[in-house]
């Protein structure tokens, strides 16, 4: 059992202690990025993951001027061209790590064109907001 004395001239995250917050004596606020998720189900990295994601969306987002300046008109075009670019991304990263296959490219597209529907709407809606 520890005394008194030996907790008070025990340092703060003293790994000897027991206590997981380090030498700072506090847990961090944020952990790591986690390195499996729905990305691995599908055979893509997380690194691919997020590149073809971001690719797909800053294409709605840009992709014949900023959105937020034509908030009101079609996206017809915008939503076409910014999933096929999907398609021929994951089969490019899933043909360099090995993976591709019909059943796995479709899959990921699957996933990866959800994910963007799900940020996309929530952009629309956000600028929609903002400009009422």
């Amino acid at each position: 059992m520890e005394t008194i004395a030996e907790s008070a001239s025990s340092a703060p995250g003293d790994p000897s202690k027991g206590t997981r917050s380090g030498a700072k004596g506090h847990a961090p606020f944020f952990g790591p990025l986690p390195t499996r998720g729905i990305w691995t189900a599908v055979g893509l990295t997380r690194g691919q993951f997020f590149f073809i994601l971001t690719v797909s969306v800053a294409m709605f987002v840009f992709l014949y001027g900023p959105l937020w300046l034509h908030a009101r008109d079609s996206h017809l075009a915008r939503i076409v061209w910014s999933y096929l670019v999907i398609v021929p991304m994951v089969w490019a990263a899933l043909y360099r790590s090995g993976k591709a296959r019909v059943v796995t490219v479709v899959a990921a597209s699957v996933v990866v064109g959800l994910v963007k529907l799900v940020l996309t709407a929530v952009i629309l809606v956000a600028i929609g907001l903002l400009q009422a």
